[in-house]
Protein backbone atom coordinates (compact mmCIF):
# COMPACT_ATOMS: atom_id res chain seq x y z
CA UNK A 1 0.00 0.00 0.00
CA UNK A 2 2.51 2.05 0.82
CA UNK A 3 4.52 1.72 -2.33
CA UNK A 4 1.54 2.11 -4.08
CA UNK A 5 0.99 5.83 -2.17
CA UNK A 6 4.76 6.59 -3.27
CA UNK A 7 3.64 5.73 -6.86
CA UNK A 8 1.07 7.70 -7.22
CA UNK A 9 2.53 10.59 -5.42
CA UNK A 10 5.27 10.57 -7.65
CA UNK A 11 3.38 10.72 -11.03
CA UNK A 12 1.46 13.63 -9.71
CA UNK A 13 4.20 15.95 -9.27
CA UNK A 14 5.07 14.77 -12.67
CA UNK A 15 1.66 16.05 -13.72
CA UNK A 16 2.51 19.02 -11.86
CA UNK A 17 5.89 20.23 -13.32
CA UNK A 18 4.52 19.59 -16.36
CA UNK A 19 0.94 21.48 -16.29
CA UNK A 20 3.60 24.59 -14.57
CA UNK A 21 6.02 24.49 -17.84
CA UNK A 22 3.38 24.48 -20.46
CA UNK A 23 1.08 26.74 -18.04
CA UNK A 24 1.31 29.47 -20.78
CA UNK A 25 0.45 27.27 -23.36
CA UNK A 26 -3.09 28.51 -23.51
CA UNK A 27 -3.58 28.24 -27.36
CA UNK A 28 -2.50 24.56 -27.57
CA UNK A 29 -4.87 21.57 -27.77
CA UNK A 30 -4.18 18.41 -25.68
CA UNK A 31 -3.98 15.26 -27.51
CA UNK A 32 -2.87 13.22 -24.69
CA UNK A 33 -3.91 12.40 -21.28
CA UNK A 34 -2.67 9.94 -18.70
CA UNK A 35 -4.74 9.14 -15.57
CA UNK A 36 -3.50 7.39 -12.36
CA UNK A 37 -5.89 6.75 -9.86
CA UNK A 38 -5.74 5.28 -6.23
CA UNK A 39 -8.88 2.89 -6.08
CA UNK A 40 -10.14 1.55 -2.64
CA UNK A 41 -12.45 -1.07 -3.70
CA UNK A 42 -14.56 -3.31 -1.68
CA UNK A 43 -14.22 -7.23 -2.58
CA UNK A 44 -17.18 -9.49 -2.90
CA UNK A 45 -16.39 -12.44 -5.04
CA UNK A 46 -17.19 -16.58 -5.42
CA UNK A 47 -16.72 -19.30 -7.52
CA UNK A 48 -17.69 -22.84 -8.28
CA UNK A 49 -15.12 -25.26 -10.21
CA UNK A 50 -16.22 -28.73 -10.67
CA UNK A 51 -14.40 -30.99 -12.40
CA UNK A 52 -15.94 -34.57 -14.53
CA UNK A 53 -18.90 -35.77 -12.69
CA UNK A 54 -17.36 -33.79 -9.02
CA UNK A 55 -19.76 -30.89 -9.10
CA UNK A 56 -17.98 -28.08 -6.99
CA UNK A 57 -18.91 -25.66 -3.94
CA UNK A 58 -19.96 -22.10 -4.64
CA UNK A 59 -17.31 -21.25 -2.23
CA UNK A 60 -17.16 -17.51 -1.06
CA UNK A 61 -13.81 -16.02 -0.57
CA UNK A 62 -14.02 -13.45 2.06
CA UNK A 63 -17.20 -15.74 4.59
CA UNK A 64 -15.34 -19.22 3.63
CA UNK A 65 -11.88 -18.52 3.42
CA UNK A 66 -11.39 -15.30 5.20
CA UNK A 67 -10.06 -13.25 2.29
CA UNK A 68 -10.08 -8.84 3.73
CA UNK A 69 -11.03 -6.33 0.96
CA UNK A 70 -7.76 -5.99 -1.58
CA UNK A 71 -5.59 -2.85 -0.83
CA UNK A 72 -5.98 0.19 -2.11
CA UNK A 73 -4.57 -0.29 -6.10
CA UNK A 74 -3.25 2.27 -8.68
CA UNK A 75 -5.26 2.19 -12.29
CA UNK A 76 -3.95 3.68 -15.09
CA UNK A 77 -5.74 5.47 -17.71
CA UNK A 78 -4.88 7.01 -20.79
CA UNK A 79 -6.66 8.71 -23.46
CA UNK A 80 -5.59 10.07 -27.38
CA UNK A 81 -7.49 12.59 -29.21
CA UNK A 82 -6.63 12.92 -32.75
CA UNK A 83 -8.45 15.33 -35.43
CA UNK A 84 -11.53 13.62 -37.26
CA UNK A 85 -11.29 10.62 -35.45
CA UNK A 86 -12.96 8.65 -32.69
CA UNK A 87 -11.08 9.34 -28.90
CA UNK A 88 -9.20 6.17 -27.86
CA UNK A 89 -9.15 5.40 -24.11
CA UNK A 90 -7.56 2.61 -22.33
CA UNK A 91 -7.11 1.32 -19.23
CA UNK A 92 -5.46 -1.02 -16.71
CA UNK A 93 -5.66 -2.51 -13.71
CA UNK A 94 -4.02 -5.72 -11.57
CA UNK A 95 -5.74 -6.44 -8.03
CA UNK A 96 -4.98 -9.83 -5.87
CA UNK A 97 -5.36 -11.13 -2.34
CA UNK A 98 -4.52 -13.81 -0.17
CA UNK A 99 -5.05 -15.51 2.65
CA UNK A 100 -5.13 -18.25 5.30
CA UNK A 101 -7.73 -20.10 7.32
CA UNK A 102 -9.00 -23.10 9.26
CA UNK A 103 -12.56 -23.37 6.94
CA UNK A 104 -15.62 -24.36 8.95
CA UNK A 105 -17.38 -26.37 6.62
CA UNK A 106 -16.40 -28.85 3.72
CA UNK A 107 -15.47 -27.14 0.46
CA UNK A 108 -15.34 -29.15 -3.33
CA UNK A 109 -13.09 -27.31 -5.65
CA UNK A 110 -11.40 -28.68 -9.08
CA UNK A 111 -12.65 -32.17 -7.92
CA UNK A 112 -11.30 -32.27 -4.51
CA UNK A 113 -12.70 -32.41 -1.16
CA UNK A 114 -11.58 -29.67 1.66
CA UNK A 115 -12.59 -31.11 4.62
CA UNK A 116 -14.20 -28.26 7.44
CA UNK A 117 -11.43 -27.95 10.34
CA UNK A 118 -8.58 -28.02 8.40
CA UNK A 119 -5.93 -25.43 7.39
CA UNK A 120 -6.55 -23.90 3.81
CA UNK A 121 -4.81 -20.89 2.06
CA UNK A 122 -5.96 -19.31 -0.86
CA UNK A 123 -5.98 -16.59 -3.41
CA UNK A 124 -6.84 -14.71 -6.24
CA UNK A 125 -5.59 -12.29 -9.19
CA UNK A 126 -7.32 -10.07 -11.69
CA UNK A 127 -5.86 -7.88 -14.46
CA UNK A 128 -7.69 -6.12 -16.63
CA UNK A 129 -6.86 -4.48 -20.13
CA UNK A 130 -9.13 -2.08 -21.97
CA UNK A 131 -9.27 -0.30 -24.96
CA UNK A 132 -12.58 1.87 -26.13
CA UNK A 133 -13.49 4.43 -28.99
CA UNK A 134 -15.30 7.00 -27.93
CA UNK A 135 -17.69 8.61 -30.68
CA UNK A 136 -18.87 11.89 -29.63
CA UNK A 137 -22.44 12.49 -30.12
CA UNK A 138 -22.41 16.40 -28.54
CA UNK A 139 -19.37 18.39 -27.90
CA UNK A 140 -19.94 21.87 -26.10
CA UNK A 141 -18.35 24.21 -24.18
CA UNK A 142 -21.28 23.04 -21.36
CA UNK A 143 -19.94 19.67 -21.78
CA UNK A 144 -19.96 16.65 -23.92
CA UNK A 145 -21.71 12.84 -24.41
CA UNK A 146 -20.13 9.98 -26.32
CA UNK A 147 -20.86 6.66 -27.05
CA UNK A 148 -18.61 3.63 -26.43
CA UNK A 149 -17.12 0.57 -28.58
CA UNK A 150 -14.58 -1.47 -27.84
CA UNK A 151 -13.19 -4.48 -25.71
CA UNK A 152 -11.99 -5.89 -22.07
CA UNK A 153 -9.25 -8.42 -21.80
CA UNK A 154 -9.48 -10.32 -18.44
CA UNK A 155 -6.83 -12.75 -16.74
CA UNK A 156 -8.44 -14.35 -13.60
CA UNK A 157 -6.41 -16.86 -11.18
CA UNK A 158 -7.90 -18.53 -8.30
CA UNK A 159 -5.91 -20.91 -5.99
CA UNK A 160 -7.00 -23.26 -3.11
CA UNK A 161 -4.44 -25.25 -1.01
CA UNK A 162 -5.06 -27.51 1.89
CA UNK A 163 -1.90 -27.25 4.11
CA UNK A 164 -3.57 -29.99 5.97
CA UNK A 165 -4.47 -32.55 3.14
CA UNK A 166 -1.62 -31.53 1.04
CA UNK A 167 -4.05 -30.67 -1.99
CA UNK A 168 -3.61 -27.78 -4.15
CA UNK A 169 -5.58 -27.17 -6.98
CA UNK A 170 -5.88 -23.61 -9.50
CA UNK A 171 -7.84 -22.78 -12.14
CA UNK A 172 -6.84 -19.73 -14.05
CA UNK A 173 -9.84 -18.00 -17.20
CA UNK A 174 -8.40 -15.04 -19.80
CA UNK A 175 -10.24 -13.81 -22.67
CA UNK A 176 -11.69 -11.09 -24.41
CA UNK A 177 -15.41 -9.23 -23.71
CA UNK A 178 -16.68 -6.56 -26.14
CA UNK A 179 -18.39 -3.70 -24.30
CA UNK A 180 -20.44 -1.14 -25.38
CA UNK A 181 -21.23 2.42 -23.17
CA UNK A 182 -21.64 5.68 -22.65
CA UNK A 183 -19.37 8.20 -21.51
CA UNK A 184 -19.94 12.26 -20.98
CA UNK A 185 -19.33 15.50 -18.53
CA UNK A 186 -21.04 18.40 -17.18
CA UNK A 187 -18.93 22.12 -16.79
CA UNK A 188 -19.50 23.07 -13.60
CA UNK A 189 -18.93 26.74 -12.19
CA UNK A 190 -15.33 27.38 -10.64
CA UNK A 191 -13.45 25.06 -12.86
CA UNK A 192 -15.33 21.68 -11.42
CA UNK A 193 -16.84 19.12 -14.02
CA UNK A 194 -18.94 15.89 -12.99
CA UNK A 195 -17.70 12.94 -14.83
CA UNK A 196 -19.19 9.40 -15.79
CA UNK A 197 -18.56 6.96 -18.10
CA UNK A 198 -20.53 3.28 -18.21
CA UNK A 199 -19.54 0.09 -20.20
CA UNK A 200 -20.67 -3.52 -20.43
CA UNK A 201 -22.00 -6.40 -22.18
CA UNK A 202 -24.81 -9.22 -21.45
CA UNK A 203 -24.23 -12.36 -23.34
CA UNK A 204 -25.49 -15.89 -23.74
CA UNK A 205 -23.61 -18.39 -25.91
CA UNK A 206 -24.20 -22.02 -26.42
CA UNK A 207 -23.38 -23.08 -22.58
CA UNK A 208 -21.99 -19.75 -21.31
CA UNK A 209 -23.69 -17.01 -19.57
CA UNK A 210 -21.55 -13.99 -18.89
CA UNK A 211 -22.36 -10.09 -17.58
CA UNK A 212 -19.89 -7.51 -17.16
CA UNK A 213 -20.20 -4.20 -15.91
CA UNK A 214 -17.64 -1.05 -15.10
CA UNK A 215 -19.01 1.97 -13.67
CA UNK A 216 -18.17 4.88 -12.88
CA UNK A 217 -18.54 9.11 -11.92
CA UNK A 218 -16.32 11.57 -10.67
CA UNK A 219 -15.89 15.11 -10.02
CA UNK A 220 -13.24 16.29 -10.99
CA UNK A 221 -11.38 20.09 -10.62
CA UNK A 222 -9.51 21.58 -13.43
CA UNK A 223 -6.10 23.60 -12.05
CA UNK A 224 -5.67 24.79 -15.46
CA UNK A 225 -5.79 23.13 -18.91
CA UNK A 226 -3.44 20.57 -18.40
CA UNK A 227 -3.83 19.54 -15.04
CA UNK A 228 -7.15 17.54 -12.83
CA UNK A 229 -7.77 16.17 -9.96
CA UNK A 230 -10.52 13.90 -9.44
CA UNK A 231 -12.65 12.12 -6.78
CA UNK A 232 -14.98 9.10 -7.70
CA UNK A 233 -16.49 6.03 -7.42
CA UNK A 234 -16.35 3.05 -9.52
CA UNK A 235 -18.71 -0.61 -9.42
CA UNK A 236 -17.38 -3.64 -11.32
CA UNK A 237 -18.52 -6.19 -11.96
CA UNK A 238 -17.98 -10.32 -13.63
CA UNK A 239 -20.65 -12.83 -13.55
CA UNK A 240 -20.14 -15.86 -15.31
CA UNK A 241 -21.74 -19.29 -15.41
CA UNK A 242 -20.74 -22.28 -17.57
CA UNK A 243 -24.39 -24.80 -17.40
CA UNK A 244 -22.58 -27.54 -19.21
CA UNK A 245 -19.19 -27.26 -16.95
CA UNK A 246 -21.14 -26.30 -13.83
CA UNK A 247 -18.63 -23.63 -13.18
CA UNK A 248 -19.37 -20.08 -11.80
CA UNK A 249 -17.80 -16.74 -11.45
CA UNK A 250 -19.41 -13.77 -9.42
CA UNK A 251 -16.98 -11.16 -8.87
CA UNK A 252 -17.49 -7.18 -7.42
CA UNK A 253 -15.37 -4.45 -6.41
CA UNK A 254 -16.91 -1.32 -5.51
CA UNK A 255 -15.25 1.31 -3.71
CA UNK A 256 -13.99 5.41 -3.84
CA UNK A 257 -11.30 6.44 -5.90
CA UNK A 258 -9.34 9.34 -6.13
CA UNK A 259 -7.25 10.81 -9.12
CA UNK A 260 -4.85 12.90 -10.95
CA UNK A 261 -4.71 13.89 -14.70
CA UNK A 262 -2.04 15.35 -16.66
CA UNK A 263 -2.79 16.07 -20.27
CA UNK A 264 -0.16 16.98 -23.69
Amino acid sequence: MKKTFLYVLIIGMAIVLLSSVNANADDKNTLVSVTADYWMPGIDMEVKSSELAVIGTKVDLNDDLGLDDSESIPAIKGSIDLPFLPELLISYFNIDGSATKNITKTLTYKGQTYTAANNVSSSYEITQFEALLAFNVLNMEAGKLGLLLGAKYFEVKTTLKDNTATINQSEEVDGPVPVIGVVGDIKLPNKFRLGAMARGLSVEIDDIKAAMYDIEASLNYDFNKFFRASAGYRYFIIDAEDTKNKDEVDIKFAGPYFGITGSF
